[in-house]
């Protein structure tokens, strides 16, 4: 899976690109683009990487990224008879104009903007309701389109239940660096954690020597490939613990572990607890 720098051409007909579209693995390719995208998932569940967040979704998943912000959805299954299927909205931050968005009336919606630069994922009742409109605005024309957006934004804003999905480093990250070399990196490291990963592999990516490369990742960083690496893979097993009954065993080795003792002390490392504490904490939380 490669990172894909892409453009999303909005008509001159409209201030925004509104589409229904089937998943299928063209999609699942990480990609990002200069507009805002709304991404709502009708049918299917799977993976998502947004930046250096990867989490399961399924059904429902409605997440708002900022500009050039990598991203991907990567379905893995869905019900009987159904189509994987989402719909997207593609905007630039001045879709209403630079005058009206400014406007103090809008200034939640501006401020909801300027937080998706690290996407930003909703839950609760107001996702069953924005997943409604936005079913409604397939079918309607130009003007009602916008007024159904300016209903779901009202929707967003007005919600507790949300969550920041990347890392605030990672994207200081990406503008500290005057390339695309970090970038790269990232994008290696989101698609092949499960497996074994080779420094020299990884400074191939950026032309460089196994040396050079680790100089010139901490220093942009402040931390070495290998800890990056290790949080990735822990964040996902923690995802993992939360979200399935998977055995600590098949967890490690998913996660990209092949020593289950060695996932045990760098699981507590990072979060304090063993992974099945962790796990037993998350349960009890539940009830």
């Amino acid at each position: 899976m490669k990172h894909q720098s892409t453009q999303i051409i909005v008509p001159d007909s409209s201030s925004f690109n509104l589409k229904k579209t089937t998943l299928t693995p063209e999609t699942y390719k990480i990609h990002s683009h200069k507009n805002y995208e709304l991404n709502y998932i009708i049918n299917g569940w799977g993976t998502r990487i947004i930046g250096d967040n990867i989490e399961s979704f399924s059904r429902g998943d409605l997440v708002i990224i900022g500009p050039n912000l990598p991203h991907c959805w990567e379905v893995k299954g869905v019900s009987q008879g159904l189509t994987p299927e989402c719909i997207t909205i593609h905007f630039h931050e001045n879709f209403l104009g630079h005058s009206i968005i400014k406007s103090p009336e809008l200034q939640p919606m501006y401020s909801l903007l300027e937080e998706s630069g690290l996407g930003i994922q909703f839950f609760g009742e107001e996702t069953l309701d924005a997943g409604y409109i936005l079913h409604k605005m397939l079918k309607a024309n130009s003007f009602r389109r916008l007024i159904y957006l300016l209903e779901i934004f009202e929707l967003l804003i007005r919600t507790k239940d949300s969550k920041v999905l990347a890392k605030a480093g990672y994207l200081e990250g990406i503008k500290n660096t005057n390339n695309e070399k970090l970038t790269k990196v990232y994008e290696y490291i989101l698609v092949n954690f499960t497996k074994k990963v080779y420094l020299s592999e990884v400074a191939d990516l950026c032309y460089m020597s196994s040396s050079a490369f680790c100089r010139f990742f901490e220093g942009t960083t402040g931390k070495p490939l290998f800890n990056y690496l290790k949080e990735v893979r822990i964040g996902y097993a923690c995802k993992l613990l939360q979200e399935s009954d998977l055995s600590i065993s098949d967890i490690c080795y998913q996660s990209g572990y092949n020593n289950l003792a060695h996932f045990n002390n760098q699981f507590k490392e990072i979060c304090s607890v063993s992974p099945g504490q962790y796990r037993k904490n998350i349960k009890s939380v539940g009830h």
